[in-house]
């Protein structure tokens, strides 16, 4: 699941231990900065024992510089971001405050950064509440003296980081004025952000002299040269789990659509700089507590950020169905890895990691942290159940286990319990007690555990695949539960999220699935309008798309589960019919990640089927010709969507964006498009270059959601894929936009002053530059996104909800037979001397490609008038526009082409 064993986890727990490196390191390196840079060369006097006055300088060699500086260098500067752990763990927290009072008294306001102030303050405060469950354990074990001891020696390190935290608010508030009612602790807590901004604190660090003359610098040895060669070979070669080297192995044959050419190996050479697993923790048992802790609260992080979503689509319909499926689903992936770093950080005690004995401990034992107790004095019994049960038990998601323990016990391994329709307990909403709530959970988790069941049936007699397609994680744990009858913490919070969410959209869950029928059903006749044999040959194409065409129709709108429950109502004797897609109707998210899918499968083979020809390319080109000439004319709206599937700077952009000249667009299609007459290879993808992040998006996603395979893409490969396609965006807001006309001069494109250019034949966009400084940042902020389940699910909300109003908009089919039928219209307002030079008459053994030499045939009559000098060039542009007005006035009487074909396709 991960690719290196030193990769920090996920989540709050992760934050506070990277936090922790982090100012452990900054107040080390800041302290011998300040001491050293004091004038004078001489360290001031502290009234701190162990801190003396440094020696006068001393002249050296630029070689025992060079030693010096090396041996105090922080190598926090790596590009990979990596950290010295030795000096993190090095610095005792006896130390801290003789280093803090070095910089309090040496240091200026402005050296101490935010970042630094609100990392420690997190770090104080997640100690104390570790502290109160340590001070809890003590208190019921008065004889045990080393708990004792150790529990003083906590009480100890929180004042001494306490004191450190006072001397540093003090400075950072010389220069930022703070208001007497502000309480700087929930003001400023510590975030992402803080983290990212550390690194720019933590830069190699040396003395003033080893600065100098840099260019007397002596250049590295060759056993320099050779050590380092031998480090970046060793750690190139690094094996990759199986998993990851089988998934790198299955690429499809065909030539992809998009270009994948971002640099992702940062993503796999992130060094935390955190101790090691066979390192000496002397705050094993003190982090236990806050381990579990946080644990808990990050589960409740993730379900109250995806409550908030359902319930705006409850209220307002604000965010799509879709959207809502997928960051739950991601919310079930971020429990799985919580729990996976929590059993790697206890590998050697797993029994530790077991609901059963987390809940004891902070449900019975020790009780939890945010939790009031003094104010269930004076309560009736009855009002202190509820309150146990609303503020404890659900935030736990103890409920939830003794449900899921309960419906285990009566299932017996092996067994599928069918129940009739007339049979099944009606579902009551508006839970609003215990008692009503644990009467909607059981009901909903009978649903659950059947359907389960049948699904687990149904793969072990294999007649449906191991894993389903868009198939939940919560099913596929139910499914593992029943098999090994084993509950995991990631089941029982998954299932408890899936129940809030049952309860907030009450008849509504309904909604999700029939979305679904009516996209799949549109989904399925666009692909089966469509012929791949009129555009390709590709065997691996024809056979994908065939089978997306297969699995939407048998899982969409078909119920695959129907025949086998008919059967087994049978076979015990019931002559009731089973309710035809019931698991979907009743489970929202299942039916959303399938009508996903089905939208991602409509744009990802159309766009694929399109790419087979250049007939969007040539129609692109003859329409932007054409409204250079005359501006008045209407606009193509679906033609206008595929504009923005590419970068201003790509090259096929760049062919017309800006230029004022028809002649010139024409014949840029030639130079930039479409390669030389009698080539009579593959389109050339070179073109197809420079696509817009939400292209790799949406080719990210139907990675994970597209294909039926069992771990075809990795769970949570997809997030990290995710986050650098983020970074990739950031990279092109943050700076200005490459110049086009740069790309045009490049790649030897007219821009209307020369019409008699010939192609290059090299193709190339300049990705945008940033500083060293702004591109490091990215890096780190993509990287440490991970840190936070909360900016992976926003991360994930994003890219898909920006997906569904973008990209998934434009229908690649649809736009196909515009740009043919606008083709046709350009063709014949030239004439039958046009028609015969084309060779198209539509029809069988007539395919669209032969469409897009039209503009290739334009630009040498444009060329022909050109060099006669008759100043013929007009007329052919006349009858261009001419075309292109003909067809856009079908395309306007004909009405909302967009909605016609939608609603066609729904009948």
């Amino acid at each position: 699941m991960e690719s290196t064993e030193n990769r920090v986890g996920r989540g709050t727990w992760a934050r506070y231990k990277l936090a922790q490196a982090q100012f452990t390191s900054w107040v080390k390196q800041t302290a011998d900065k300040v001491v050293s840079r004091k004038p004078n060369g001489t360290a001031p006097d502290v009234q701190t024992k162990g801190v003396e006055t440094s020696p006068a300088p001393v002249k050296e060699s630029r070689r025992q510089k060079k030693a010096r500086a090396k041996a105090t260098v922080t190598p926090l500067a790596d590009p990979r971001l990596e950290t010295n752990v030795e000096s993190a763990k090095s610095v005792h927290w006896t130390e801290l405050e003789v280093l803090a009072l070095k910089i309090a008294q040496n240091a200026e306001p402005e050296q101490i950064p935010d970042a630094a102030v609100n990392i420690l303050r997190d770090v104080v405060n997640l100690r104390k509440k570790s502290f109160k469950f340590f001070s809890g354990a003590a208190a019921k074990r008065p004889a045990d003296r080393k708990l004792q001891e150790s529990n003083q020696t906590h009480a100890h390190i929180i004042n001494v980081l306490e004191r450190i935290l006072a001397k540093f608010e003090a400075l950072t508030s010389a220069r930022r004025k703070v208001t007497k009612n502000e309480k700087p602790d929930e003001k400023n807590p510590m975030g992402l952000s803080d983290l990212i901004n550390m690194f720019t604190h933590l830069e190699v660090q040396t003395s003033p002299d080893a600065a100098e003359d840099d260019n007397e610098a002596d250049p590295p040895s060759e056993d320099d040269r050779k050590s380092t060669r031998s480090k970046k070979s060793h750690k190139s070669k690094k094996k990759k789990p199986r998993k990851e080297r089988r998934s790198e192995t299955r690429a499809s044959p065909r030539p992809s659509t998009t270009d994948n050419n971002d640099d992702t190996s940062w993503l796999d050479t992130f060094d935390w700089g955190l101790p090691s697993a066979d390192e000496d923790d002397e705050d094993d048992e003190f982090d236990f507590y806050m381990m579990v802790y946080c644990f808990f609260e990050d589960f409740n992080i993730i379900r109250n950020y995806v409550q908030e979503r359902w319930c705006d689509y409850w209220y307002d319909r604000s965010v799509h169905l879709n959207t809502l499926a997928v960051i739950t689903n991601a919310a079930f992936e971020l429990f799985h890895m919580l729990e996976w770093d929590l059993m790697k950080a206890l590998k050697f005690h797993p029994e530790l990691t077991q609901y059963t004995f987390m809940m004891d401990m902070l449900f019975i034992q020790i009780g939890i942290e945010h939790i009031d107790y003094d104010s269930y004095d004076g309560l009736s019994q009855e009002e202190h159940d509820e309150r146990l049960w609303r503020d404890e038990a659900d935030w736990l998601g103890f409920l939830s286990y003794c449900t899921i323990y309960r419906t285990l016990k009566n299932v017996p391994p092996g067994k599928v319990p069918m129940l009739p329709p007339s049979a099944r307990k009606k579902v009551v909403y508006g839970a609003h007690n215990m008692k009503t709530w644990q009467e909607f959970e059981n009901t909903i988790s009978f649903q659950m555990i059947t359907e389960g069941s049948l699904l687990k049936a149904l793969k072990k007699n294999e007649q449906v695949p191991p894993k389903l397609p868009a198939e939940p994680l919560l099913l596929l744990d139910w499914q593992e539960a029943l098999k090994r009858h084993a509950i995991t913490s990631s089941l029982i919070f998954s299932f408890h999220l899936w129940v809030d969410i049952r309860h907030i959209m009450e008849e509504e869950v309904i909604n999700p699935f029939n979305e679904m029928q009516k996209t799949g059903q549109r989904v399925v006749n666009a692909l089966r309008l469509h012929d791949p044999n009129s555009v390709t040959k590709d065997r691996a194409f024809k056979w994908e798309y065939r089978e997306r065409i297969q699995d939407t129709t048998e899982f969409l709108l078909e119920d695959f589960t129907y025949e086998d429950k008919l059967l087994r109502f049978r076979q015990i004797g019931v002559a009731e019919d089973p309710e035809e897609f019931f698991l979907l109707k009743n489970e929202p998210v299942w039916a959303g990640l399938l009508d996903f899918r089905a939208r991602l499968v409509h744009s990802e083979m159309g766009h694929q089927f399109a790419a087979f020809t250049y007939v969007l390319e040539a129609a692109s080109y003859l329409y932007h010709a054409a409204r250079a000439a005359d501006p008045t004319l209407p606009v193509w709206d679906n033609m206008f969507k595929l504009n923005e599937t590419y970068l201003d700077d790509s090259i096929f952009k760049s062919g017309f964006l800006g230029v004022k000249d028809p002649v010139a667009i024409i014949h840029n299609y030639q130079l930039a498009i479409k390669p030389p007459v009698g080539w009579d290879g593959p389109p050339d993808l070179a073109s197809r270059s420079g696509f817009a992040q939400s292209v790799k998006i949406r080719r990210t996603l139907y990675y994970r959601y597209g294909f039926a395979e069992e771990d075809y893409y990795n769970e949570i490969a997809y997030m990290e894929h995710l986050a650098m396609h983020r970074l990739q965006l950031e990279r092109y807001r943050g700076t200005p936009r490459t110049l086009v006309g740069s790309t045009r001069e490049s790649n030897g494109l007219l821009d209307g002053e020369d019409v008699n250019g010939a192609t290059t034949g090299a193709y190339s966009v300049a990705p945008p530059k940033l500083d060293e400084k702004s591109e490091e940042y990215l890096r780190r902020k993509a990287v440490l996104s991970k840190l936070s389940p909360i900016e992976m699910l926003q991360l994930v909300d994003d890219s898909v909800q920006t997906l569904l109003e973008g990209l998934l908009q434009l229908d690649y089919l649809q736009l196909f037979d515009e740009a043919t039928l606008f083709l046709e219209e350009v063709m014949d307002a030239f004439g039958p001397e046009m028609q015969q030079r084309v060779n198209y008459k539509g029809g069988e053994g007539h395919p669209p490609a032969k469409l897009d030499k039209l503009p290739t045939l334009l630009g040498e009559d444009l060329k022909a008038v050109a060099e006669a000098g008759n100043g013929k060039e007009s007329e052919i542009i006349s009858k261009l526009v001419d075309g292109c007005r003909e067809f856009l006035t079908q395309m306007k009487s004909a009405g909302d082409t967009s909605a016609a074909t939608e609603e066609v396709c729904g009948q």
